[in-house]
């Protein structure tokens, strides 16, 4: 009665009919009929009356013995009511206006209620158009035979938009967190739009710790959603009605499309992808069997215009993983450090990767950002940037340059070099001593530097401080001999005790 007694408050404010109508968003003809009832009624001031009086004023019940009520369409009125506002009073009203001898409310709303019990698994709870999607894995699954002669097991993924109950399926090799993303990227795409919310299982992939109350959503999964504007809202748990319209339609697809293909014999996955989508065209374009229409007429018709609009370009997946801030002020990810500014030191931060770009978060803001860099053989990508100023002296040092630079003295000068950085974390670590022991190679000959470098090596020696020590001994010379006399003392029993010894072992 709201309507109408707005209808009628506005007539008093001097309004016209055709501005009432817009104001109100009634039809011209639905807003004359009121008018007309209102003053054959003598509504004189709306304060004194209330809405079952004016129900009851404005459509007064049929009193004729005999006469046959029009009946509702309840198609219609189910359509109607997945729209946004649109309520059953509302629809009512204007069944009323349409039909004067009509059935008054209660009844009106009864006849709705049996209808929805006896024509729909899930009219129970009424859903908005372009409010929600519900998405599932389903429990079935196939397979095929790769060219190997291995079965491949193949997983699906189950969408729907329950106010037209249209589906969307899509195979995948696996249930894992790209996999999930992929399907929701290309569900939105399928249906020209996105919803308002999404609504999964607590699975892995979209829900961390499924709390009855806050849920703690993955983080990957969170982030696609922000993208594309829309919020999740997981079903919760022991709660079978929150996922009843998935459940229904996994069934669906369960049935329909998984078990018909069942004996088919597929030998690739595309194959097994092609077949599925000609299947989800059929059960998405057949014939309702108690309601008219189909699903796709049906979400044209209700749901495709309610949707948000797809964003220009399509969501990028991204991992998301925490990790420490090194001494070094370098994080590592996927068998590469990542450079932050050094005052970050210690701290926790969570990475942000996708196949091109590395991002690097702390407290919501953003530390560092870089491409993502996939070389083997080069481990570390650092921005001068985030370096200390007694850093920034050696930032042109790199394993390859001081390679290069030992490889000048000889080959077992450039074999200690490459040794000495292995076994440092980073090479990195390693520059300043390997730097310095080739500076103080240059203070004498190759074949010098060659003999001691054979010789740390051999002895495990990796400091620069016992390098020197080695560097400096003088019984090394030029050609590999002994330079000065030995050491004589008492304690010492010296070369011609040995000698003696060998010359006796042999009488």
């Amino acid at each position: 009665m709201e309507k109408a007694r707005e209808i009628l408050r506005l007539n008093d404010a001097g309004m016209t009919q055709r501005e009432i109508a817009c104001a109100t968003g009634c039809s011209l003809g639905n807003v004359n009929a009121i008018l007309v009832r209102a003053r054959e009624a003598g509504i004189v001031d709306l304060k004194t009356v209330r809405n079952k009086e004016l129900s009851t004023i404005l459509y007064p019940p049929v009193k004729e013995a005999g006469t046959k009520r029009e009946e509702p369409d309840l198609n219609w009125v189910r359509r109607e009511m997945q729209r946004p506002g649109v309520t059953l009073t509302l629809l009512w009203e204007e069944y009323k206006t349409a039909h004067p001898n009509g059935y008054m409310l209660s009844q009106f709303c009864e006849r709705y209620r049996k209808f929805c019990k006896q024509n729909d698994v899930y009219m129970h709870k009424t859903y908005k158009a372009g409010e929600r999607m519900l998405v599932d894995w389903a429990g079935l699954t196939l397979q095929y035979t790769n060219t190997n002669g291995e079965i491949v097991k193949v997983y699906y993924f189950v969408a729907v938009l329950p106010a037209s109950s249209y589906l969307y399926v899509e195979p995948f090799l696996n249930m894992g967190q790209e996999s999930w993303i992929t399907a929701h990227g290309n569900a939105f795409e399928y249906y020209g739009g996105v919803p308002a919310i999404i609504v999964p299982d607590n699975t892995k992939t979209a829900v961390i710790k499924a709390k009855y109350y806050d849920p703690e959503l993955n983080k990957t999964y969170h982030d696609m959603a922000q993208y594309y504007g829309a919020a999740i809202i997981p079903t919760r748990s022991r709660a079978p009605r929150d996922k009843a319209p998935v459940e229904n339609s996994v069934l669906i697809v369960e049935r329909r499309i998984i078990a018909k293909l069942r004996d088919r014999q597929f030998h690739s996955f595309p194959e097994v992808w092609k077949a599925v989508q000609e299947e989800l065209e059929i059960l998405n374009t057949q014939p309702f069997a108690k309601l008219s229409g189909n699903r796709r007429e049906t979400f044209r018709e209700l749901e495709q215009g309610q949707l948000r609009k797809l964003p220009p370009s399509r969501y990028e997946y991204a991992e998301h993983k925490l990790a420490k801030v090194g001494f070094d002020y370098h994080v590592h990810f996927d068998s590469h450090y990542y450079s932050v500014p050094y005052t970050n030191v210690g701290k926790q931060v969570t990475v942000r990767a996708t196949s091109r770009t590395i991002e690097i978060l702390a407290d919501g803001e953003r530390l560092a950002g870089h491409l993502r860099n996939y070389d083997k053989y080069s481990r570390y990508t650092t921005d001068d940037e985030h370096m200390p100023e007694k850093h920034k002296a050696v930032a042109d040092w790199t394993p390859e340059r001081l390679r290069k630079w030992a490889a000048k003295t000889g080959a077992r000068t450039e074999a200690y070099i490459v040794w000495l950085m292995e076994q440092r974390e980073h090479p990195e670590q390693a520059f300043k001593t390997c730097a310095g022991i080739l500076r103080m190679g240059g203070q004498g000959t190759k074949e010098h530097m060659e003999q001691v470098c054979e010789q740390a090596m051999a002895n495990n020696i990796y400091t620069y401080k016992y390098f020197e020590r080695l560097f400096k001994r003088s019984d090394l010379s030029v050609d590999g001999q002994e330079k000065c006399n030995p050491i004589t003392h008492e304690n010492i029993r010296g070369q011609e005790y040995y000698s003696l010894a060998e010359e006796a072992l042999h009488a």
